[in-house]
């Protein structure tokens, strides 16, 4: 999974066939207006995203005055992130941490902890999934809010699409195609995730491919194990209702 993240996220932003600077400002102001009817106020929170990539929700939601402190276990998209909020002009403290582990390297508690962009789907076993949320509640405070972002696999799993997230921009240095084949298990609990990244370079094309395993994770399952960890009023957003372009999963410390 590290090598997924460092080999993608120096050619994520640029290459990705869409916005990202508008995709970013977008989320930023959803997440803030959420945030705002959940906790009951407009903050500013503080707010650890404990798997910022290359910063999409970190510097969303810094942009709109949140205290974030960003991490991932990927250090070079770390580096990233770090790189795109000194862009935009944000504060935002940065971490390299295994969201399984954070008290290994954070030892601050914070309003609200959140992990989006299927993250989560790569706790591949129980324990995996088990072990990140446990540690989350640690780093949450007293009546804390989790929020997850989390791909709608009771959906999917249905019909194990293969082919996924196909994007195409045209740039003023050429076109950028992205497109995702996934490759289901047997047993339909998992599949191989191919991200293909195409850039139209030179008269030809340069093709750049990056793979990982993923979790089918279904809702009753995020569900039950949030229970479990002992955090309250666990609850399912769907985005027909919330508007985010994923379900969001929200419970309390």
């Amino acid at each position: 999974m590290t090598d997924f993240y460092d080999r993608l996220s120096p050619v994520f932003h640029h290459n990705m066939g869409y916005d990202w600077e508008a995709g970013m400002r977008w989320e930023g102001e959803w997440l803030d207006h959420f945030l705002a009817e959940q906790l009951g106020g407009p903050g500013p929170w503080s707010v650890l995203d404990c798997s910022c990539g290359i910063g999409t929700q970190a510097i969303g939601l810094a942009l709109h005055g949140h205290q974030v402190h960003a991490t991932d276990l990927s250090p070079v998209s770390v580096d990233c992130a770090q790189r795109e909020s000194t862009e935009f002009g944000v504060t935002i403290t940065f971490g390299v941490a295994d969201f399984r582990n954070l008290s290994e390297t954070i030892s601050a508690t914070f309003e609200v902890v959140i992990s989006c962009d299927n993250s989560f789907a790569h706790c591949l076993h129980d324990d995996d999934l088990s072990a990140a949320l446990a540690s989350i509640k640690e780093r949450l405070k007293p009546g804390g809010l989790l929020l997850l972002s989390i791909r709608d696999y009771d959906a999917l799993i249905a019909d194990k699409p293969t082919f996924n997230s196909q994007h195409v921009e045209d740039k003023p240095d050429g076109r950028r195609i992205v497109f995702q084949v996934w490759d289901w298990a047997n047993d339909g609990c998992s599949y191989r995730l191919n991200q293909f990244l195409i850039r139209e370079y030179g008269g030809g094309y340069e093709i750049k491919h990056f793979e990982t395993e993923l979790r089918a994770l279904l809702r009753d399952e995020i569900i039950s194990a949030v229970q479990d960890a002992g955090f309250e009023e666990a609850c399912w957003h769907d985005p027909e209702a919330n508007g985010y372009y994923q379900p969001i999963v929200t419970a309390r410390n």
